[in-house]
């Protein structure tokens, strides 16, 4: 029955975290993107991914680190907890919020639509009713090619994220 009691203090551990999060976020000026927790016994490592809709320096970041690792060591005991990361989410990681989307006018998007379907296209417009306007782009023979512009509302898309290219 210890291993039970053990897992009980490892939900109840993580839980506390996330609330300890929830509420230092709660008025701020910043949301989360993705909180993760990853390893176990104590090699735990939290991740914690933010933004807000100007953007953040490593100065913020930074901030929101001290002050989330020091709540952690004065507000909860966790034993194997061994690293807590705050960061700004990658070019890599999918939009969760509208007003991320605004940022990244004119680059080229990856979208997976509630539907399933799968498109790639320029971000033209985000406008205040929640909606995008998508250049979609078909390959053709190769090539590249605009096919049609879309108007699509963010409640239809599933996932959302910058395509990363890499191209000279």
């Amino acid at each position: 029955m210890v291993g039970c009691e053990t897992h009980f203090f490892f939900i109840e551990m993580e839980k506390s975290l996330e609330e300890l999060i929830e509420e230092y976020f709660q008025n701020s000026e910043y949301s989360v993107i993705e909180f993760i927790q990853r390893g176990d016994g104590g090699t735990k490592v939290a991740e914690i991914f933010v933004d807000n809709e100007k953007g953040i320096n490593i100065d913020e970041l930074a901030k929101i680190n001290r002050d989330l690792n020091d709540l952690v060591d004065t507000e909860l005991i966790i034993k194997d907890l061994s690293k807590l990361v705050v960061s700004s989410p990658g070019a890599e990681r999918p939009f969760r919020f509208f007003w991320q989307l605004k940022k990244h006018n004119g680059r080229t998007l990856e979208l997976e639509l509630n539907n399933g379907e799968k498109l790639e296209g320029k971000l033209l417009e985000s406008d205040e009713n929640d909606h995008v306007t998508i250049d979609i782009i078909k390959k053709e023979k190769n090539k590249k090619i605009s096919a049609e512009t879309r108007i699509i509302n963010f409640s239809e898309i599933k996932e959302s994220k910058v395509k990363l290219s890499f191209s000279k």
